[in-house]
Protein backbone atom coordinates (compact mmCIF):
# COMPACT_ATOMS: atom_id res chain seq x y z
CA UNK A 1 0.00 0.00 0.00
CA UNK A 2 2.86 2.38 0.80
CA UNK A 3 4.18 2.19 -2.77
CA UNK A 4 0.81 3.20 -4.17
CA UNK A 5 0.69 6.28 -1.96
CA UNK A 6 3.58 7.92 -3.80
CA UNK A 7 1.28 8.70 -6.72
CA UNK A 8 -1.77 9.45 -4.63
CA UNK A 9 0.07 11.97 -2.42
CA UNK A 10 3.04 13.24 -4.45
CA UNK A 11 3.84 16.15 -2.11
CA UNK A 12 3.81 13.92 0.97
CA UNK A 13 5.89 11.41 -0.98
CA UNK A 14 8.54 14.03 -1.72
CA UNK A 15 8.76 14.88 1.98
CA UNK A 16 9.19 11.19 2.74
CA UNK A 17 11.85 10.84 0.04
CA UNK A 18 13.74 13.86 1.35
CA UNK A 19 13.59 12.75 5.00
CA UNK A 20 13.02 9.01 4.67
CA UNK A 21 16.27 7.89 6.20
CA UNK A 22 15.68 10.09 9.24
CA UNK A 23 12.14 8.75 9.58
CA UNK A 24 13.39 5.17 9.22
CA UNK A 25 14.93 5.30 12.66
CA UNK A 26 12.21 7.31 14.38
CA UNK A 27 10.26 5.81 17.23
CA UNK A 28 7.06 7.17 15.63
CA UNK A 29 5.30 6.68 12.30
CA UNK A 30 5.77 3.83 9.86
CA UNK A 31 9.20 2.61 11.01
CA UNK A 32 8.15 1.12 14.35
CA UNK A 33 5.15 -0.51 12.69
CA UNK A 34 7.33 -2.04 9.97
CA UNK A 35 9.83 -3.24 12.57
CA UNK A 36 7.00 -4.77 14.62
CA UNK A 37 5.65 -6.57 11.54
CA UNK A 38 9.10 -7.90 10.60
CA UNK A 39 9.72 -9.04 14.19
CA UNK A 40 6.31 -10.74 14.37
CA UNK A 41 6.82 -12.54 11.05
CA UNK A 42 10.27 -13.71 12.14
CA UNK A 43 8.97 -14.94 15.50
CA UNK A 44 6.19 -16.84 13.72
CA UNK A 45 8.73 -18.51 11.42
CA UNK A 46 7.44 -16.79 8.29
CA UNK A 47 10.62 -14.72 7.81
CA UNK A 48 14.25 -15.74 8.16
CA UNK A 49 15.79 -12.56 9.54
CA UNK A 50 19.21 -12.49 11.16
CA UNK A 51 19.23 -8.76 11.96
CA UNK A 52 15.96 -6.87 12.52
CA UNK A 53 17.52 -3.44 12.10
CA UNK A 54 19.11 -4.46 8.81
CA UNK A 55 15.80 -5.94 7.62
CA UNK A 56 14.11 -2.63 8.41
CA UNK A 57 16.85 -0.69 6.60
CA UNK A 58 16.40 -2.89 3.52
CA UNK A 59 12.64 -2.40 3.61
CA UNK A 60 12.95 1.36 3.96
CA UNK A 61 15.58 1.52 1.23
CA UNK A 62 13.38 -0.45 -1.16
CA UNK A 63 10.39 1.80 -0.50
CA UNK A 64 12.41 4.99 -0.92
CA UNK A 65 13.97 3.71 -4.14
CA UNK A 66 10.52 2.76 -5.43
CA UNK A 67 9.14 6.21 -4.62
CA UNK A 68 12.04 7.89 -6.38
CA UNK A 69 11.57 5.68 -9.43
CA UNK A 70 7.84 6.40 -9.57
CA UNK A 71 8.51 10.14 -9.53
CA UNK A 72 11.19 9.79 -12.22
CA UNK A 73 8.96 7.60 -14.41
CA UNK A 74 5.42 9.01 -14.22
CA UNK A 75 4.07 6.46 -16.71
CA UNK A 76 5.28 3.48 -14.66
CA UNK A 77 2.48 1.36 -13.17
CA UNK A 78 2.73 2.11 -9.44
CA UNK A 79 0.61 -0.85 -8.35
CA UNK A 80 2.53 -3.42 -10.39
CA UNK A 81 5.87 -1.91 -9.37
CA UNK A 82 4.86 -1.87 -5.69
CA UNK A 83 3.84 -5.51 -5.85
CA UNK A 84 7.12 -6.50 -7.50
CA UNK A 85 9.13 -4.73 -4.79
CA UNK A 86 7.09 -6.33 -2.01
CA UNK A 87 7.37 -9.79 -3.59
CA UNK A 88 11.12 -9.32 -3.80
CA UNK A 89 11.37 -8.30 -0.15
CA UNK A 90 9.19 -11.18 1.00
CA UNK A 91 11.32 -13.64 -0.96
CA UNK A 92 14.50 -12.09 0.42
CA UNK A 93 13.14 -12.63 3.92
CA UNK A 94 12.70 -16.33 3.17
CA UNK A 95 9.18 -16.64 1.85
CA UNK A 96 8.51 -18.92 -1.10
CA UNK A 97 7.74 -17.34 -4.47
CA UNK A 98 4.23 -18.82 -4.43
CA UNK A 99 3.45 -17.51 -0.95
CA UNK A 100 4.85 -14.06 -1.76
CA UNK A 101 2.73 -13.93 -4.93
CA UNK A 102 -0.35 -15.06 -2.98
CA UNK A 103 0.13 -12.35 -0.37
CA UNK A 104 0.62 -9.68 -3.04
CA UNK A 105 -2.63 -10.74 -4.68
CA UNK A 106 -4.70 -10.11 -1.55
CA UNK A 107 -6.98 -7.08 -1.49
CA UNK A 108 -5.55 -3.96 0.09
CA UNK A 109 -7.46 -1.72 2.46
CA UNK A 110 -9.59 0.89 0.74
CA UNK A 111 -7.31 3.80 -0.15
CA UNK A 112 -10.27 6.16 0.30
CA UNK A 113 -10.01 5.37 4.02
CA UNK A 114 -6.39 6.52 3.85
CA UNK A 115 -7.56 9.71 2.15
CA UNK A 116 -9.82 10.45 5.13
CA UNK A 117 -7.01 9.82 7.60
CA UNK A 118 -4.56 12.05 5.71
CA UNK A 119 -6.99 14.95 5.53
Amino acid sequence: MTGRLHRRYPQLSRVLLNHGLEVAYSDRGLAPRALRDIRTAAAAGRFEVEDLDLALAMTVGAQLALGSLLHAQPDRDDAKSSDLVVRGLLRHFGMSADEAARICSLDLPDLDMVDAAVR
